[in-house]
């Protein structure tokens, strides 16, 4: 059951500044979530309908649609700013 990946233009803007090796693991990562994107971890409070991933130092936003089956990916956090 793989959702359908859409990533946003902040998304990619974000994900170009990266090395070729981050960008691999982040890639790997998303297919991975991309089978079963509820069981990572909910945010709260401003970002209530998201869910992050962490690779490194780095924390993927994003959120996903049960009923379409789709992975929006909002967002590259560099750090722990979120």
């Amino acid at each position: 059951m793989n959702y359908k990946i859409i990533p946003t233009r902040q998304f990619e803007k974000d994900f170009k500044k990266l090395d070729k090796s981050i960008k691999k693991r982040i890639k790997n990562k998303i297919e991975e979530v991309a089978e079963a994107p509820e069981r990572y971890k909910h945010l709260n409070y401003d970002l209530n309908n998201y869910s992050r991933i962490r690779i490194g130092k780095l924390r993927v936003i994003f959120s996903y649609d049960l009923e379409t089956q789709e992975l929006h990916l909002r967002k590259i956090v560099f750090g722990h700013k979120y």
